[in-house]
Parts: structure tokens; sequence; C-alpha cells
């Protein structure tokens, strides 16, 4: 019991970054007592025993490692959270989320949902988020409205705590790109920059050693992978570029540079089947739409955002996300981060459509399960 008991305080003080300092200031003991308690020379009164575990926000058994009730009562906050947001009810997410964490203070689960649905519910009470600045060609954020959101700050701060911890990879990820996002949405450049200069270069990524350094039965996979990974990114960065900039998102230059990136998707998924990489052509097509109709080219809008509709379908079909393309059908690991698509973001850009290119495609029986209720 001894061995446990001193292993398990240094295992709850590392998880909650505290020093053996904080722990002997809160208890009221020395530091070289707590030393003692987590090298195994001795443990602590068992009339301390409550302080230490209410110090830890646990009970007694947890303390000496029986923390089977604790994990299963953890899971299920972590499964109805995520029934909450299935359902769309961000205020009572956040409200359950706070009190789950007013009770598991240091579970990076909740804090990252939490932050997700402050993320959420900070751009509901915003206004629309982009503006353009005369006499610059840049579409840019409202940063000086967006930095007195509440709940984005709220978020940023958590994200940053959840960082912090032993997590896996997928949440790091999603968690980082959170955070260059919300940086962005409220002008705060620097740690924007601090955040991306904190990761690795694309030359040295995962998917890209694998690719250059592997010559087994692997290399296929691994190629893939590196295909996919690549493409996704470079996808996204040049869409950015492209409507971030009025001059390129009002131009044919600009529509140009979109559709050579969807012949480029198009041809490395040479059978069709592009799997839920479909998400990143409904985006290619939404926005090379939205460019024609401000070069007043109402039939090429419509074109490209039936286009978009008919990858937004083909998504939907989706029953496995196995790829069968040559290049990419060895590729199995990688996911892309993606924010799905769905009937509002078309009805929305429908709204910039001329009103016969809205008829038209209302009339069409081909779509119209995507816009039924």
């Amino acid at each position: 019991m001894q061995i446990m008991l001193g292993e398990k305080i240094k295992e709850l003080r590392k998880r909650d970054r505290r020093k053996q300092e904080d722990l002997a200031v809160a208890l009221g003991v020395t530091k070289q007592a707590v030393s003692r308690w987590e090298s195994n020379g001795g443990y602590p009164d068992i009339e301390m025993l409550p302080a230490i575990a209410n110090y830890f926000h646990i009970t007694i058994d947890e303390l000496f490692g029986y923390d089977s009730d604790r994990l299963t009562k953890l899971q299920s906050y972590i499964d109805q959270a995520e029934q909450m947001q299935k359902h769309g009810d961000t205020v009572g997410l956040i409200e359950f989320l706070r009190n789950a964490i007013s009770e598991f203070p240091a579970e990076w689960q909740l804090q990252y949902r939490l932050a997700n649905a402050l993320v959420s519910m900070g751009y509901q009470k915003s206004e629309p988020n982009k503006i353009t600045t005369k006499g610059n060609d840049f579409i840019q954020y409202n940063t000086e409205y967006n930095a007195h959101n509440e709940c984005w700050k709220e978020a940023i701060a958590l994200f940053e705590e959840v960082l912090k911890k032993e997590i896996d990879n997928e949440h790091r990820t999603s968690a980082i790109f959170s955070l260059m996002w919300l940086y962005s949405w409220i002008g705060d450049q620097e740690n924007a920059e601090r955040t991306a200069l904190s990761q690795s270069p694309v030359s040295i990524s995962r998917e890209v050693l694998l690719a250059d350094t592997t010559i087994d039965e692997k290399s296929e996979r691994y190629r893939g992978e590196a295909i996919l990974g690549l493409l996704h990114e470079l996808n996204k960065v040049l869409r950015t570029a492209v409507m971030s900039k009025h001059s390129l998102s009002h131009s044919q230059a600009g529509l140009e540079t979109l559709l050579a990136v969807a012949r480029l998707y198009e041809s490395i998924f040479d059978d069709g089947n592009c799997g839920i990489f479909h998400n990143d052509m409904c985006m290619l097509y939404l926005h090379c739409s939205s460019i024609a109709v401000h070069l007043n080219e109402s039939g090429r809008a419509l074109n490209y955002y039936e286009t978009a509709l008919d990858h937004f379908l083909e998504l939907k079909q989706i029953q496995e996300l196995r790829l069968t393309a040559p290049l990419v059908n060895q590729a199995m690991d990688y996911r892309p981060s993606i924010v799905k698509l769905d009937r509002e973001w078309f009805e929305e850009h429908m709204q910039s459509l001329p009103v016969e290119c809205t008829d038209a495609v209302k009339s069409n029986p081909k779509y119209a399960a995507i816009f039924t209720q």
C-alpha cells in the first residue's frame, strides 16, 4: 500500500502539473515530506489522506488506485456530452461540461469538448466575421469586434491547457487547428505565429518522411498517404490564398487556380471515388461558383454549384472510406481534418446565385433531398 500510495501521489501531482512545493504548502508539510512519500521513504498520516484526496479532487479509494468507478463516471459524462452535441444543444452542453469539469478539473477530454462548444457558441454570438477593408485587397476578419468574444477567449485558454497534457495525435492536431483559427479571428497574430512555428515543417511531416525513406512492402501505402496529406493541405492553402484576396476571388485568374486544383484531385482519384475527399471537391467547386457569380457568368456559376452538389451526394452515400484509385488505394491511416459540409452551406451559397440558377437547382429532382427539411 505504501508503494502504491507514493506512486499515486506523484502521478496525480504530475497530472495536475503541480510541484512538490505546491502540495506541501496546501497540506502544511515540508517539501521533503512530500519527496519522501513519493520515493517510498514514508507515507502520510492517515488523518491527512482526506486532504490529499480533496487536493486532487478524487476520493480516498481513487487515491489508493481504486479508480474504476471514477473512470466509468468520466466516460458516462463524455458519452452524454457527445449526445448533447449531436442534438445541437450548445447552451446545455456548455453548462453540463462546466459541471463535469468541476468534478474532474484535470481531465482534458472534458476541457477539449468544452472548448469546442465555446467556439460554436462564440460563432453564434458574433456578427459576420469577415469584412473587406477599404483600400485593401485582402478580406480580413473583424478582429476588433471578435477580440471581445468571451467564448472564444475562454476556448483559447482551454485549448492551450489541453495541449500541455498527454493527448493523442488526432485531438492534438484538432486543438492546434482550432487555436490557429481562434487567434486569427481575434487578431492575435503573435500567438498564431507562435503556435504555428512550434510545429514541424512540411518537409519532416510523418507522411513525407515515410514516403521518402520506406523501401519495403509498405512503400505504396506511405506514398499514398503522403499524396493525400499534401493534396489536402495544398487545397486548403490555395483556396485561402485565392478567396482571401479580392483581386483573385473576383477574377478569372483566381478561378483558373481553383480549377487547376480540382483537376489535380480528379487526376489522382481517376476512378471518381474520392472518399472523404469529396468534401474537398465540394469546397473547391462552391468557391469556383462564387467567383463565376462575381464574373457575371451565371451559366458557369450554376455548373460549378451543381458539381459541388454532386460531390456532396457522393459523400452522403459513402459506406466506407476505402479509396480505389491506383495512386492511393493502399493508403489506410491518413484522415484529413475537415469541416464537413451540410445543407446549410449550400443554402447560404445559393443566396448569392442569380434567380435563374436558384430556380434551376430547386426544380432539379436530383437535388431535392439535399434541401428537404
